[in-house]
């Protein structure tokens, strides 16, 4: 059985890769340790994503990085079903997390069923490896298994 092309690239297509530079070179250093980061005003203690130079709120330029726990819940969520391109595959969910902690980040959600996601669902994000050069955050309902 000859493989076709469309074939062939979906079983060689990788993640597109996420833009890394000086600001959060820190947040995908912290996902490949297995953990979840992010930028701390040292100033006026503001958690804020996606990073930034610049405090939105002092104006301070100093800050750390904030090791999150990993709670959080669903704010917001789309199901993409079309483009589809590949390694995606129609149905996947995309959302907005907010953290316990407060920041909110965007993410997929695996381990349930896109019809199944509900604005408010508690959920664990975990760093997850997608590939041998790439690790993201994904979360998952709390109570799902990976």
């Amino acid at each position: 059985m000859t493989e076709t092309i469309s074939e062939k690239k979906q079983r060689t297509a990788v993640r597109p890769r996420p833009a890394i530079n000086f600001d959060n070179k820190f947040y995908f250093d912290a996902l490949n340790q297995g953990e979840l980061a992010i930028q701390k005003c040292l100033e006026c203690s503001q958690l804020r994503h996606p990073p930034t130079p610049m405090c939105p709120s002092c104006h301070c330029l100093d800050w750390r990085p904030g090791v999150m726990s990993g709670r959080g819940e669903v704010f917001s969520f789309v199901v993409m079903h079309h483009p589809i391109v590949p390694p995606f595959e129609a149905g996947y969910v995309v959302a907005v997390i907010e953290l316990e902690e407060g920041p909110r980040v965007v993410m997929n959600i695996e381990g349930i069923k896109a019809e199944q996601v509900v604005v408010g669902m508690p959920v664990l994000v975990s760093a997850e490896r997608m590939d041998e050069d790439l690790v993201l955050p994904v979360a998952r309902p709390i109570g799902a298994r990976s």
